[in-house]
């Protein structure tokens, strides 16, 4: 994970030694950015013009179906009019026959066109999607941590018996979506550590006396994760369904519920909670999402509300990228000590100290390859004119 060296934490400053706002490696991150941006744009570039070619070969289809249409109705007008008051049974047997050969040349040439129109909009739509997954699977990486500033929200869930998940993430009018693969189908609560919570119980046959009780809830699956920023929801259940317990907690507190009862507003069962052992369950939840996810896959991204793939809208996505990112370019320039030169160091837990930069003018140039789409990034990034 970025940020990480042997468990303890990397810290990213400016070059006057002020903390980064962002502790991860912005020069790296500048230059994956670059590199996505010369990836996807000709790809989104082509996807549009495959679409435009579209619209026009169903444009000239159809006008040549509206041709042959015209062409049997003038023959259709011609022949009925050539036969107005013709009683003879010879010549309006050849008219029947005439019109009918008509009719089904015409409605044959018809289907042929519809149908190579149908080949042509079923080739495209492969061409396109197979754009669009390729699009897809090179924004996933830069997506998964280079987003800066995004509210990311995790989940996992039951589905078909299997334990999936989703991460959610969204900034300004954008959000994205990754489907989560874990490492294991089904998870126990015993996986991530053993666990007891306190419930009440009626003792004896006769008597009605309640008495508290330690529940095992080692063997219980988990069914439901819900976790953003500090706050997470889980739900533990075993066999039976009815027998689950609901841990919330945020910064300051956790609640559990068990059935519909609120185990820590009672002030008996909450005496009888190892709080300890709830807030260590809690971490390794929280945890869960990075120890325990194998895989994540960038399945859409929606920006003002509309799929940026399929309406190609992935260079607007770019733009505001670029407009985070150029705010901290500025910054970077602002307390360096070489005009020009986007600068940050990097210092790791022994105390070694490195520093990495990129020349305003080198992300200028890349960028400018990609064309008019490139240099309008350059011109958001702030690098324009280096």
């Amino acid at each position: 994970m970025h940020g990480r060296h042997g468990g303890l934490k990397i810290r990213y400053t400016f070059q006057d030694s002020t903390d980064f706002p962002v502790q991860r490696d912005f020069i790296q991150d500048l230059q994956d950015f670059i590199r996505i941006s010369k990836e996807v744009i000709p790809l989104e570039k082509s996807a549009i013009a495959i679409k435009n070619e579209n619209r026009q070969k169903l444009s000239i289809f159809e006008k040549q179906i509206q041709e042959v249409e015209r062409f049997e109705k003038d023959i259709r007008d011609y022949i009925e009019s050539r036969t107005v008051g013709v009683n003879a049974v010879e010549i309006l047997e050849v008219r029947e026959r005439t019109l009918e050969t008509s009719s089904n040349v015409a409605l044959a040439k018809k289907n042929e066109k519809l149908a190579e129109l149908d080949r042509e909009n079923k080739l495209d739509l492969m061409e396109t999607q197979q754009l669009y997954t390729r699009i897809l699977s090179t924004l996933g990486p830069f997506y998964e941590g280079s987003v800066y500033g995004a509210q990311n929200t995790y989940y996992a869930y039951i589905e078909d018996r299997i334990l999936r998940g989703k991460h959610v993430g969204f900034i300004d009018t954008m959000q994205y979506e990754f489907e989560l693969l874990f490492t294991q189908d089904t998870r126990k609560v015993k996986d991530l550590q053993n666990l007891s919570l306190p419930v009440w119980s009626k003792s004896g046959i006769l008597s009605r006396e309640k008495k508290v009780k330690s529940v095992d809830v080692s063997d219980f699956h988990i069914t439901n994760i819900e976790y953003e920023g500090d706050n997470l929801r889980a739900v533990l259940e075993d066999r039976d369904p009815e027998n689950r317990f609901i841990i919330s907690s945020d910064d300051k507190a956790f609640l559990i519920i068990h059935r519909d009862y609120e185990l820590t507003g009672d002030p008996e069962l909450a005496a009888a909670l190892n709080k300890d052992s709830v807030d260590a369950f809690i971490v390794k939840l929280k945890e869960f999402f990075t120890e325990s996810v194998g895989s994540e896959r960038l399945r859409r991204i929606t920006i003002d509300g509309k799929n940026a793939i399929e309406e190609n809208k992935i260079f607007d996505c770019l733009k505001l990228i670029a407009s985070i990112y150029g705010e901290l370019v500025t910054e970077c320039l602002q307390r360096g000590y070489t005009e020009g030169e986007i600068t940050i160091k990097i210092e790791e837990p022994g105390g070694f100290r490195t520093e990495k930069y990129l020349e305003k003018s080198e992300i200028s140039s890349e960028l400018s390859t990609i064309g008019s789409e490139g240099k309008e990034l350059a011109a958001i990034l702030r690098v324009a004119g280096a």
